[in-house]
């Protein structure tokens, strides 16, 4: 890991005071030709911080070797607006897309 003292990006800070949280439970599935197809189950979690967010996910995630679970944080857009809602990548990729984007986050034990 590389720490540099301050940030020289830029860019616009958004905030919120009710974020969301987007986690998917994926779990691959055979397709019938040997080829491996994803199904994805989705939840969407409010009124908590990040902390409850990803104990629950830890928590409430199907066993099995081929279940990836993935959590963004999530800012909705206002009603009406044209924009998309952003989502940001806390923990895991979506094992659909290729070439995928992992990050890695140690759970919480509390």
């Amino acid at each position: 890991m590389k720490v540099t003292d301050g940030y020289t990006g830029s860019g616009n800070v958004v905030s919120t005071d009710a974020p969301s949280y987007l986690v998917e439970f994926w779990r691959a599935t055979a397709d019938g030709t040997g080829h491996d197809a994803w199904t994805a189950v989705e939840y969407e979690l409010t009124e908590c911080d990040v902390h409850d967010a990803l104990h629950w996910a830890r928590e409430n995630a199907p066993s099995g070797a081929t279940v990836h679970t993935v959590v963004y944080a999530c800012y909705r857009q206002p009603a009406g607006s044209s924009e998309s809602d952003v989502h940001i990548l806390l923990v895991g990729s979506d094992p659909s897309k290729i070439p995928t984007s992992t990050t890695t986050l140690t759970w919480p034990t509390a």
